[in-house]
């Protein structure tokens, strides 16, 4: 299994991936719980997935406008004071829930492959909390 199938997996198991990880996430970092407060956890899952799509393009093939997107919403987590310190606590995590999620199909590479996309958005989310007047 390569990326670009687990992603196809993932959308057609549709709120599998997304409930597992805000499980898993909630559990193992319950002061991240405060940024949850008053969040509709049905609409973030959407929003999960859709990142979850992001990602795999930013990695399949990097373009300007997915770099931006990235760059703003990392700029929204800074409105929000989101810690830059949670992002390796959220990427262990999502990765733990897709390696859960894929069972047997699992594979080395496609962990790698996965973690390198996620690293690779994360970088560009970064960007954001600049603090640039162009956000």
């Amino acid at each position: 299994m390569n990326i670009a199938q687990s992603i196809q997996q993932i959308q057609s198991r549709e709120e599998v991936v997304t409930d597992l990880f805000y499980d898993i996430f909630l559990d193992r970092h319950p002061e991240v719980r405060e940024f949850f407060v008053g969040v509709n956890l049905h609409h973030q899952a959407v929003v999960l997935r859709m990142m979850l799509m992001v990602i795999e393009r930013h990695y399949q093939q990097e373009t300007p406008v997915i770099r931006e997107y990235l760059k703003v919403l990392g700029h929204r987590h800074e409105e929000r004071k989101i810690p830059i310190a949670h992002y390796p606590a959220f990427c262990d995590c999502l990765l733990d829930t897709l390696g859960r999620f894929h069972g047997v199909d699992w594979s080395k590479d496609l962990e790698r492959d996965w973690r390198l996309a996620i690293e690779s958005a994360t970088a560009a989310m970064l960007q954001g909390y600049s603090g640039s007047a162009a956000y």
